[in-house]
């Protein structure tokens, strides 16, 4: 009997703790007459704070946090510039609980008597660094803010580390608080020292020769250390595909006089790169991709890249050799072959490409200058027409986004001209103006509206000449949704279609993020090719399904077209960036 008892006793005592917990009342401190950011600084530093709704367990620890209360609330007002708050408070017990109630006066802020700010060393001859002492919110007569003191302080420190000065130091750094005349002394003495400049750039061993990766260097020896010059070394490494590592840093402890050498530390890519895919487009039918790329030919960082795209659709056979630039990060220059092939209901056509291009990098702008020699067999009814042209190309564009997998706000534009002449190896005289815009806008973190917009013009003397690559086509996945791929162009008395001179296709869309990484969308396009000025806009509405995947969104749209002959609904498939 005893041994039972024994038993429940601890079980009794584990429950009378549990309902005394229970019924123990709650805390609840509330703060008034402060700013958000100086109440969330208080409640940081008040010892009360941490009794904030649970239940009072002792009075007595209560009490004697709650007496702490008034000097940490003084504290945590001081680094705001106020040294003579006036504070009321209230400690209560009710039906609801304990209340501790803090009504605050903060009274004047402590004002900055003089300011003894000074400059030393070679920084006196830095733009920089004299842009960021005469600028500094420091004043004579200011409010004297601790944050702004702080954040001084650490913007020398980091224009210091950023622009070579190594050595430098505070020599003196202080702030005099006289609550007798209510004023404040600062004192800020910082010695640069001397300004390193950049000694020899080592390279760790690579399949690259040294004289390229020097191509790759921002600086010279010589020019003042910068880290945001090393950062971009180093991301230029990364981003030529052929290191999987870089890392770049000053050897400081190896500086002679002012001069620090440079080791870049480099972990080589696999040689060769595979690639291997499988798709489905309505646009293409059911898909697939190989590819395989040599990331160096060479010590001198040639590439070699080739792919093929198979699908039901269209066909095509790619192959490029590229050559770094003498600034390797901006510019390359390419030969390019591939072999083209493409059957649909609308368009069959099979066409041979040779040509060379250079690409350069220029701030956000993408710039192509490209040649090409064409060899073109296409077919309209019956009819087989095989086409010669040498085709100049101008092109650019640029992406601004964030995130090109997940954009929020973001823009993409794309501008090309090119062109024959029958002077010049090419079947016809023609010129071709194309431009292409896409933007995305975020409402909110959930509601996005995509706008699209595609205009195409085009100058030729002999319009049946002009190889069907070269037209243009509306319809299908990312031009009108509602009418089949490419099948908006100008007809001939057959209804097979010829493709047209002009383009103009344009797309509103919304889509709203539900649970997780699935959405919904609503859309409008409108398009048509055509020649001359008589568009007749083909319209499509509809709404459509998405999953926001991790290499981009998956795209679900049903469609119904809105004019011309078409009807019914069309279901759309598509994966890729928005952007």
């Amino acid at each position: 009997m005893l041994k039972r008892w024994a038993l429940k006793i601890p079980v009794l005592l584990l429950l009378m703790s549990l309902a005394m917990n229970l019924m123990a009342a709650t805390l609840v401190v509330k703060i008034d007459g402060v700013s958000k950011e100086q109440e969330q600084n208080i409640r940081s530093m008040l010892s009360l704070e941490s009794l904030q709704s649970k239940a009072v367990a002792s009075d007595s620890r209560l009490r004697y946090l709650y007496g702490k209360a008034e000097n940490e609330i003084s504290k945590a007002l001081q680094p705001f510039g106020l040294y003579r708050p006036e504070i009321s408070s209230q400690l209560t017990e009710g039906e609801q609980g304990w209340v501790a109630q803090f009504n605050i006066t903060p009274g004047p802020v402590l004002l900055i008597n003089t300011l003894d700010m000074q400059l030393l060393g070679e920084a006196l001859q830095d733009d920089a660094f004299n842009k960021l002492f005469s600028g500094s919110p420091l004043r004579n007569g200011t409010p004297l803010i601790h944050s702004v003191y702080e954040d001084m302080k650490k913007k020398v420190n980091s224009l210091a580390a950023e622009r070579g000065f190594y050595q430098g130091e505070f020599t003196e750094h202080r702030v005099e608080v006289d609550l007798v005349t209510y004023q404040a002394n600062i004192v800020l003495h910082y010695d640069s020292g001397p300004r390193f400049r950049i000694g020899e750039v080592v390279f760790s061993e690579s399949p690259l020769s040294d004289d390229f990766l020097m191509r790759y260097l921002p600086f010279k020896k010589g020019d003042p250390v910068q880290s945001g010059k090393l950062l971009d070394l180093q991301g230029a490494l990364v981003d030529s595909d052929y290191f999987q590592r870089v890392e770049v840093r000053p050897l400081w402890g190896q500086a002679v006089g002012a001069q620090v050498p440079v080791e870049v530390t480099l972990d080589a890519n696999k040689r060769t790169k595979y690639r291997a895919g499988i798709g489905y487009g309505t646009d293409t039918g059911a898909r697939t991709t190989l590819g395989v790329t040599r990331r160096w030919v060479n010590k001198q960082g040639h590439q070699f890249n080739t792919q093929l795209r198979a699908s039901e659709i269209r066909n095509n056979l790619a192959a490029e050799y590229s050559i770094p630039g003498l600034r390797p990060q901006q510019d390359r220059y390419a030969v390019n072959l591939s072999l083209n092939e493409e059957n649909s209901d609308n368009v069959e056509t099979s066409n041979r490409l040779l040509g060379v291009s250079w690409q350069k990098q220029q701030g956000r702008w993408q710039q192509v200058a490209a040649l090409g020699f064409q060899q073109e067999d296409f077919t309209i009814g019956s009819e087989t027409t095989q086409t010669t042209f040498l085709i100049p190309r101008i092109s650019l564009s640029m992406v601004s986004t964030k995130d090109r997998l997940n954009v929020q706000n973001g823009y993409r534009l794309t501008l090309q001209a090119l062109g024959g002449s029958d002077v010049l190896l090419s079947d016809t005289n023609f010129v071709q103006l194309r431009l292409g815009a896409k933007a995305v806008h975020s409402f909110t973190p959930k509601l996005r509206l995509l706008g699209r917009a595609d205009v195409g013009l085009t100058f030729v003397d002999d319009f049946d000449k002009l190889p069907v690559s070269q037209r243009f086509f509306a319809g299908g996945d990312n031009s009108v949704r509602g009418y089949e791929y490419q099948s908006l162009s100008p007809k001939d008395d057959s209804g097979d279609g010829l493709g047209g001179q002009n383009l103009l296709v344009g797309s509103l869309e919304v889509d709203y993020r539900l649970k997780g990484n699935w959405g919904v969308a609503t859309f409008i396009d409108a398009g048509n090719a055509f020649e001359g000025t008589d568009t007749d806009l083909h319209i499509g509405v509809g709404v459509g399904l998405r999953w926001f995947s991790p290499i981009g969104p998956v795209r679900i749209d049903l469609a119904i077209p809105q004019s011309g002959d078409e009807n019914g609904i069309r279901l759309h498939l598509n994966l890729g960036p928005d952007l």
